[in-house]
């Protein structure tokens, strides 16, 4: 190797985020998909205390997610950061404390099934309150995408800067209101204490018998919604940019992800409670629903649906199964492979499942 090339491989960096994981000394788990987050295997974190690991999925580093055990009687060190970051319970039950330096803490219980908004470089610090049994915990972020933009991590733990905008004592009823419904499939609020008891609003552009809460929280840079699918039905294929995290929640199901061009190499991963899917840009992914009663899914998902990113609107976006091209184009259920019906049905019989959608005309009407 020359001496410039030996240079420049000390001068480059590839990944801070990655750089970063290495720093904590935890796992760090990559692909498009993973059958199961409760179980995960998770290392030692020095940092914090407890046990953690970071994923970076769909070939994509502006959105990951932070898994950490807590265990029983145990406690999180207090941290704080200029990424946002929202905490779903896998398993367990606790208290997460939040406050701005020099003002009062605020504390919000939590079980499994809670979503909790931390709010941007606030304080937090999470209890286990079991005295026997540890808690586990999912936190969808934007970290990548900060670390990699600032490169300094001292800049991303300890900045100083208090987003009084974002939070503050004053704001007495921050966790504690229920929240208001901002338009259709649009809710906001900070905290809720099981989303899968939680109202969604009818989505029928997405499939028959689905429906979909869109979140806002804390005025965090994440996009956010729940999502259900109906007994005996499931989601048209889909496709969008890299990013979105989408974790099972409730229920039984699987997946189904290819990319264009390549439908003969559908890959089908198991999707029970807690497996995720993270695409790659512009793969095309399927939800579907093999068990009785709803299969409900969480996702972690793009910009802030409060703030606008500047994408002008565009008519095709009322028509993605129309235009190829089109932001978030789908293959709705008469355009798609007729095999792909088929093998649901064959799965429904075998749950003993009768429930079944209307035909479709495959001629493309």
């Amino acid at each position: 190797m020359s001496k410039t090339a030996a240079k420049f491989d000390e001068w480059y960096v590839r990944s801070s985020y990655e750089e970063f994981v290495q720093q904590e000394g935890v796992p760090l788990y990559e692909g498009s998909a993973l059958e199961d987050l409760a179980t995960l295997e998770l290392g030692d974190w020095e940092r914090r205390g407890g046990k953690a690991a970071y994923t970076r999925m769909g070939e994509q580093e502006n959105y990951s997610l932070q898994i950490v055990e807590i265990p029983p009687k145990g406690e999180l060190k207090p941290e704080h950061h200029v990424y946002d970051a929202v905490m779903y319970v896998m398993k367990g039950r606790g208290a997460t404390a939040i406050w701005q330096e020099g003002e009062p803490r605020q504390t919000v219980e939590w079980e499994e099934g809670s979503l909790l908004a931390i709010p941007l470089n606030a304080w937090h610090q999470e209890f286990n309150s079991s005295g026997d049994e540890p808690c586990r915990l999912l936190f969808g972020t934007n970290m990548a995408h900060v670390i990699n933009l600032y490169h300094n991590f001292d800049f991303v733990f300890n900045n100083p800067f208090s987003f009084q905008d974002r939070y503050s004592s004053s704001m007495k009823e921050f966790y504690t209101d229920g929240g208001i419904q901002r338009n259709l499939r649009l809710f906001e609020t900070n905290f809720i204490p099981d989303i899968r008891r939680f109202a969604l609003d009818p989505y029928p552009e997405r499939g028959i018998r689905t429906s979909i809460m869109r979140l806002s929280m804390a005025s965090v840079s994440l996009g956010i919604h729940v999502m259900s699918v109906s007994e005996g039905t499931y989601v048209t294929a889909h496709r969008h940019d890299p990013g979105a995290h989408v974790i099972a929640i409730e229920g039984q199901g699987y997946e189904l992800l290819f990319m264009p061009g390549e439908e003969n190499r559908r890959r089908k991963v198991p999707a029970d409670p807690y497996a995720v899917i993270a695409p790659r840009r512009n793969e095309y992914h399927q939800h579907f629903n093999t068990g009785k009663g709803i299969y409900r899914m969480l996702a972690f998902r793009g910009v802030s649906l409060r703030y606008g990113s500047g994408r002008k609107y565009d008519p095709a976006y009322t028509a993605q199964d129309k235009d190829p091209y089109a932001y978030g184009f789908k293959i709705s259920y008469e355009k798609e492979d007729p095999a792909i019906r088929e093998e649901y049905y064959r799965e429904l019989e075998k749950n003993g499942i009768t429930l079944r959608m209307e035909p479709v005309d495959q001629g493309g009407g």
